[in-house]
């Protein structure tokens, strides 16, 4: 028997049209085979890709800083990655939004140190995606930038696909969204800029994008019921909590609730140790607590901590947990628990990014669908 979230993918076309599904399922459910076509593409463009990583200084010797940028989902995509990427490349990392950029574009960044700024973007064509690339190339000349971008026809593709000393990743087709939910697009962008940082063991990285889509195709067949049973409970509220690359993914996550809802269901992200610090009272009986729980044994003590605490005080209608598997401990904190990797070797929390932003976009279309 499928799963709920299965299920909705062979609804006709006139029932998608009536309950506003045409789009945004399919495109989550799709994502573990694109995650494994764009791989396919990647390692074709391995040789190119290593060539401009050298030459920018995010390779060999000479070193640059990373910068990341994006607006909304493709900035929360800078968010996720950086952490990970700041050690596999041995180079310092900093997301900054171009809603910020282009607002303040002399006061991000020291005009004479040299950068590489890589760009999200699903359309490439938004005024500050534009705008950003533009204010780059005009007053910071020691840079060089980066697309990576769902859209082989946007400006951005067009522009660091033609000018001298940038380079353009153009994502499969598939990944541009219909939706104006961003789905495969937020998780294609951010596994094409993890691969960045296996570009000299990129066969592991290939193994590793395996067991991640493994996990990606078990989430909806294996916990696509429990998603849809929980996203029809009455809460109101919900907060989302991660730590390194996975605080990056629950704004995302936070962020399809609210847009799913149309903002009926108000949200809120932080990290397990930052909910302590005032914002805890967000938590009332009338929120849901999505937790991303952390792999790392020592990072996973303060979190586990702070679940605690939340169960102690009654806090929240229920509390749903993500982990790579889980142990005695997690499961006295909650009933509603994912695991992605229950047997076998898991991939690396980094990759984490993918797997666990699928729950939140599950989540949000089954609470979508329960407040029509």
């Amino acid at each position: 028997m499928k799963s709920a979230f299965l299920n909705l993918l062979n609804v006709g076309w006139n029932e998608k049209e009536k309950r506003g599904l045409e789009f945004t399922p399919p495109e989550i459910a799709q994502q573990p085979s694109v995650w494994l076509k764009t791989v396919a593409q990647l390692k074709g463009q391995q040789k190119e890709i290593k060539v401009f990583l050298k030459k920018s200084g995010l390779a060999g010797s000479d070193k640059a800083t990373l910068i990341f940028v994006g607006a909304g989902t493709s900035e929360f995509v800078g968010n996720s990655v950086y952490h990970g990427l700041k050690n596999r490349l041995n180079r310092e990392t900093i997301s900054i939004p171009t809603t910020h950029f282009v607002t303040n574009p002399l006061t991000m960044l020291v005009r004479d140190n040299k950068y590489v700024v890589c760009s999200f973007a699903r359309s490439g064509d938004s005024p500050e995606s534009v705008a950003t690339y533009n204010i780059i190339k005009r007053f910071y000349k020691n840079a060089k930038q980066l697309v990576i971008t769902c859209n082989k026809n946007g400006a951005l593709a067009k522009r660091a696909g033609t000018e001298k000393g940038q380079f353009c990743i153009v994502l499969p087709d598939e990944t541009n969204d219909k939706s104006l939910v961003m789905t495969s697009s937020f998780s294609t962008m951010a596994m094409t800029a993890m691969s960045l940082g296996y570009v000299n063991s990129f066969a592991k990285f290939e193994k590793e994008m395996k067991i991640t889509a493994a996990a990606g195709e078990r989430i909806m067949a294996v916990y696509g019921d429990l998603i849809a049973k929980l996203g029809k409970l009455p809460f109101d509220r919900a907060c989302f909590l991660g730590s390194g690359n996975l605080y990056g993914t629950m704004q995302e996550c936070h962020l399809k609730m609210q847009e799913m809802t149309e903002g009926r269901v108000a949200c809120r992200f932080d990290s397990f140790l930052g909910l302590r610090h005032g914002p805890q009272v967000f938590v009332n009986k009338k929120c849901l607590t999505v937790a991303a729980v952390s792999s790392d044994k020592y990072v996973r003590r303060y979190e586990l901590d702070l679940l605690r605490q939340l169960k102690k005080n009654k806090q929240g209608m229920a509390t749903l947990i993500i982990c790579g598997k889980a142990d005695k401990e997690i499961k006295k904190l909650s009933p509603h628990v994912i695991e992605l990797f229950p047997k076998g070797k898991p991939a690396h929390d980094d990759l984490r990014i993918l797997t666990d932003v699928m729950v939140g976009q599950i989540l949000g279309t089954f609470k979508s669908m329960a407040i029509g």
